[in-house]
């Protein structure tokens, strides 16, 4: 349960819905597997700390409990990938589909009830009050005196305008990335990435790591991929998550490719 939160809304209309449908053609399975399969996730991410994100689904255990033939779990969260209903860990459009204004917020009065406490225990120390709370109650609201100073530098006396001081990176495609890393001479993935500290902590197999950073390149250099500010970040989670569901673990504690991680292997060995 994730923040007393014990439910999540399920939609009128989810079962007839036609993508569901074709996730069912795409992955070869039944439509009934692949509402079974949409319901799991829905759970895990409704369940999860940091709610949306599912995390990893044991295709193994679920392919038994739907009584259906091995892969088909794999399969079908692949096709949802391609639905755009998942995106890598997370559920699409998690706020949308779960919207908080009809949640009650239990803790509201208690959070209140400490600024009222931290803010009486300031008023009697001058030193500890910073600039933000020493103007907090004049007249303009901290939101629109927020957007003010975006919009207007400031301007010390006598002077010109503060320039800014730099500015947020931007997320780039992966080909971008790529041929950043190429024109610097610097590699994708470095020797000290944590990606690899990861991989050997967790045991798995360099063979396993290069075959999702293979996979990785080939999934973010399609047309319409999507763009991030730190690729090797979203390395590093997709390994951790198993966004590709190219492995899993057996009953022995060894890694093993599941049907998706075969046929990501044969493919990039035909292409190598």
């Amino acid at each position: 349960m994730a923040n007393g939160i014990d439910w999540f809304r399920w939609h009128h209309g989810s079962v007839n819905d036609p993508k569901f449908g074709l996730v069912a053609k795409k992955a070869r399975a039944r439509v009934g597997d692949v509402i079974a399969v949409w319901a799991l996730i829905l759970e895990q991410a409704s369940a999860s700390t940091e709610r949306g994100l599912y995390g990893s689904v044991d295709c193994d255990a679920t392919d038994f409990l739907l009584g259906a033939d091995e892969g088909t779990t794999a399969r079908i969260l692949e096709a949802m990938q391609g639905r755009s209903l998942v995106d890598g860990e997370r559920v699409t459009r998690w706020e949308e589909r779960q919207p908080k204004r009809e949640r009650v917020d239990t803790t509201a009065a208690e959070r209140k009830r400490a600024q009222r406490e931290r803010d009486s225990a300031n008023d009697g120390d001058m030193s500890v009050v910073t600039p933000s709370h020493a103007t907090s109650h004049q007249d303009t609201p901290r939101e629109e005196k927020s957007r003010e100073e975006l919009k207007t530098p400031h301007t010390p006396q006598g002077g010109q305008p503060v320039e800014k001081i730099g500015k947020p990176k931007a997320a780039v495609s992966l080909q971008t990335f790529l041929a950043d890393c190429r024109s610097t001479g610097a590699k994708p993935i470095p020797d000290d990435d944590p990606v690899f500290a990861y991989a050997d902590k967790v045991k798995l197999p360099a063979d396993f790591l290069s075959l999702q950073w293979r996979e990785f390149k080939d999934r973010y250099q399609a047309p319409d991929s999507k763009r991030y500010k730190a690729w090797r970040t979203v390395f590093l989670k997709s390994v951790k998550a198993n966004w590709f569901k190219l492995w899993f673990v057996g009953a022995d504690g060894n890694y093993a490719l599941t049907t998706v991680g075969q046929q990501a292997q044969r493919m990039h060995a035909e292409a190598a």
